[in-house]
């Protein structure tokens, strides 16, 4: 029997072996592609969100930020500040004014000056603020308000004197002296001062008025009245300008101080013109000195220094 195949088997082997290797090679082939394909894709992902991740605009947070406040202080108004002011001195004047009216802002800066003059406190009160109007009604009770008005307050809020309408400073200060007589250890001081001299000063311009002029001895007479009164006035300056003030008045005590000097120069000069027999000159200094004369007698009268007022 013969064993070799034939033809025709031999080609059906051939073709399926060629059949096997092609199902082979195709399933290679698309296999290894969409392999790559995926890892290619993978990649480009990859590369894509590390893009995004890198170039995303930034968000700015939207919390405010936080500021340092600067403190403020409030001054204190209306009854707050009275009472603050009764604290350090025991009379308090109240200039009761409105806004924005110029007699008004003349009053309230006069009483601030009288007050000053008198050593007492002071406080603004404004009529047109709602809150502190009713504030001022509750102190001074059924009593009407005006303005521009003064109000004088001594401690506990006690209401003890009332000036309606304008009022310049010395009108203040005189009633808030009258209000409240309270003396200083350096008035007393400086009183006794000017206490010690005034009977010898008034004895030296009595004499000065009473020489006879037109006399070559009561030209004389005259002449050395007035430098005897300019001597007795350099030394009651020079003690006066020992005497230490209280803030609110060291400053008046300083200008008195200047104005008697001047006062005691100008009857040098006179005592001079005098001697050479320009009683024209004489006088002319006698008016100037008289003028100078009244504003100290002011000043000293506002100083309490009664015995310093000539």
């Amino acid at each position: 029997m013969n064993t070799n195949p034939g033809p025709r088997v031999r080609f059906l082997a051939v073709l399926s072996l060629i059949i096997v290797v092609g199902i082979g090679a195709y399933v290679l082939i698309n296999g290894s592609s969409s392999t790559s394909s995926t890892a290619g894709t993978q990649t480009a992902l990859s590369k894509t969100q590390t893009t995004t991740k890198t170039t995303a605009p930034k968000t700015k947070s939207t919390k405010p930020e936080k500021r340092n406040k600067s403190k403020r202080t409030t001054s204190a108004v209306g009854v707050n500040a009275l009472d603050a002011a009764l604290i350090s001195h025991p009379l308090v004047i109240v200039s009761v004014y409105a806004p924005n009216v110029i007699t008004d802002a003349q009053a309230m800066k006069e009483a601030r000056a009288g007050a000053a003059r008198a050593g007492a406190g002071f406080v603004a009160f404004n009529i047109f603020n709602e809150k502190i109007a009713r504030q001022l009604g509750d102190l001074i009770g059924d009593k009407e308000m005006t303005n521009p008005e003064v109000l004088f307050f001594k401690r506990g809020r006690t209401l003890v004197f009332t000036l309606q309408g304008f009022a310049d400073s010395q009108v203040v200060a005189q009633a808030a002296r009258n209000v409240y007589p309270n003396t200083e250890p350096w008035v007393g001081v400086a009183n006794r001062i000017c206490g010690r001299f005034s009977a010898r000063l008034d004895v030296a311009l009595t004499t000065a008025k009473r020489a006879d002029p037109k006399t070559a001895a009561g030209r004389k007479q005259a002449a050395a009245a007035l430098e005897s009164a300019a001597t007795l006035v350099d030394t009651e300056t020079t003690s006066l300008s020992g005497v230490r003030a209280n803030v609110s008045a060291a400053k008046n005590l300083a200008q008195l101080v200047t104005d008697l000097q001047q006062i005691a120069t100008n009857w040098r000069s006179e005592a001079a013109a005098v001697r050479r027999n320009d009683l024209s000159g004489a006088q002319t200094i006698d008016q100037t000195n008289a003028k100078l004369g009244e504003s100290t007698g002011n000043l000293a009268a506002n100083l309490q220094l009664t015995s310093c007022v000539s």
